[in-house]
């Protein structure tokens, strides 16, 4: 999962094809050999909401998701 400033919207690419994620999209996070099932929502910035947890997403870097 990657950012792109110009659109203010978070993508994934599947096999060459580059695909837009919305608020409100569910996906799983790896994080630290984890997977960690997660909603992508949109305040001031993008973040991740987890259980009753929620941290931003850093616009300058990758994340590995699951859809």
């Amino acid at each position: 999962m990657f950012y792109n400033l110009y659109q203010d919207q978070w993508f994934i690419e599947i096999r060459g094809q580059e695909f837009a994620l919305n608020c409100g999209e569910c996906i799983e996070l790896h994080i630290n050999g984890n997977i960690i099932p997660c909603r992508l929502e949109l305040a001031d910035k993008w973040y991740v909401m987890m259980d009753n947890t929620s941290f931003y997403l850093r616009e300058n870097e990758q994340y590995i998701v699951n859809l």
